[in-house]
C-alpha cells in the first residue's frame, strides 16, 4: 500500500452559496440580545447550509427558502426567510447535568493517553464545511470509567495545506456518550468548543481540561467538526472546495475493531450519523482507486484523549 493515500472527497453538486447570496443575516440570543458564534444553519428545502461568524452574521442566497439553526445551548429554530426578517433570535436551552462520580485514589494519577493518534498513517481525509467526524474511545478497566479529559490530540496533515497567511480556518470539538451497543449518543459538551487553525501543527494537542468532560461508563465518541474558512474580506464562514483548508486528518486503514461515525450536514437531507465500514460510500469509492486496500478494510481517524 502506498505510504500516502490522499483522499479528497469532492461534490461538484455542491457549491458555497457565498458567492450568490443577497441577503445579510444576524443570529443572536434570546435573553440577552447577544450575538451567536458559529451557529449552524442547514439549508431545510435544499442542499447545503453555512455557519455564523464571531459577530453572529450569515448570509444565504435568495433563493432559499427555509433555514434551520442550531447552536449547542440553544434550542433548534427553523425559520422561513418569506415571511421572518434579518435577525434570528435563539432561547436558551437548560441541561440538566447528571452527577459525576470520580473514585478517590490514595496516589495521584498520572494522565494515560487513550486513542490512535500514535498509529502509524496510511492516508489523509479532506472534510468541508458542516462535516463532523467521531471515533470511539474506552476504558478497559471498569473502576477508571469516570476520568477527567484533560487533552485531545490530533494528527493533522497541517503541510497538506497551501499555505496563506489571509486565512482562519475554524473547527469546533465535540464529545458523545457511547450507548451499550457502542453507538454513538446524545452530546456531553453544554457549550461550542472553538478552535481556529492558528494552533494547529502536525500533532495537535488541545487543552479542554476546563470544560469538565468525564469518560462515561460505555466509552466516548470523541469528534471534530469543520466550520469553516474566514473570507477576509467580509468576516464571513466560507467553505473551500478547492484548496481544502486545515485541518485535514491523517487516518490510518489498518486498525481492527475501530468504531467510527460520520456525519455531512450539508450533503445529507437527514442530518444523520453514518458508520464508517466497508460499506461506507466514500470508502467504496476510495477502494476503486486503490485496489490494494482489503476487502474488510475502511479507515479510522488518528485522535486521542489524555485522561487525569
Amino acid at each position: 500500500m502506498k505510504k500516502k493515500v490522499i483522499i479528497i472527497i469532492l461534490n461538484l453538486l455542491y457549491c458555497s452559496c457565498f458567492s450568490q447570496t443577497t441577503r445579510k443575516m444576524f443570529v443572536a440570543n434570546s435573553a440577552t440580545h447577544e450575538p451567536i458564534e458559529y451557529a449552524c444553519i442547514v439549508f431545510a428545502d435544499t442542499a447545503g447550509g453555512t455557519y455564523s461568524n464571531s459577530k453572529g452574521i450569515f448570509y444565504v442566497s435568495e433563493n432559499i427558502e427555509y433555514i434551520e439553526i442550531s447552536s449547542i445551548g440553544y434550542h433548534l429554530k427553523v425559520i422561513n426567510l418569506q415571511k421572518d426578517n434579518d435577525t434570528v433570535f435563539l432561547s436558551p436551552q437548560v441541561y440538566e447535568i447528571s452527577e459525576t462520580k470520580i473514585l478517590p485514589t490514595k496516589k495521584k494519577r498520572k494522565p494515560v493517553e487513550l486513542g490512535h493518534a500514535k498509529e502509524n498513517s496510511h492516508g489523509i481525509m479532506g472534510y468541508r464545511s458542516g462535516d463532523e467526524i467521531a471515533v470511539y474511545i474506552h476504558l478497559d478497566n471498569d473502576e477508571n470509567s469516570y476520568k477527567h479529559i484533560k487533552q485531545v490530540i490530533f494528527n493533522l496533515a497541517r503541510k497538506f495545506q497551501l499555505d496563506r497567511e489571509d486565512y482562519t480556518s475554524i473547527f469546533k470539538i465535540n464529545f458523545y456518550k457511547a450507548t451499550e451497543n457502542k453507538e454513538i449518543g446524545e452530546l456531553i459538551n453544554t457549550e461550542d468548543i472553538v478552535f481556529t487553525s492558528e494552533v494547529l501543527k502536525s500533532k495537535t494537542k488541545l487543552d479542554v481540561s476546563k470544560y469538565s468532560i468525564y469518560m462515561p461508563e460505555n466509552g466516548i465518541f470523541v469528534a471534530i467538526e469543520f466550520v469553516g474558512r474566514i473570507n477576509p474580506t467580509t468576516g464571513a464562514i466560507v467553505d473551500d472546495v478547492i484548496n481544502r483548508r486545515v485541518p485535514s486528518i491523517r487516518v490510518s486503514w489498518k486498525i481492527p475493531n475501530s468504531i467510527v461515525y460520520e456525519k455531512r450536514r450539508f450533503m445529507n437531507s437527514n442530518n444523520a450519523w453514518q458508520k464508517v465500514d466497508k460499506d461506507y460510500d466514500v470508502v467504496k469509492w476510495s477502494k476503486q482507486s486503490y485496489k490494494d486496500l482489503k476487502e474488510d478494510d475502511f479507515y479510522t481517524p488518528l485522535f486521542s484523549i489524555v485522561l487525569e
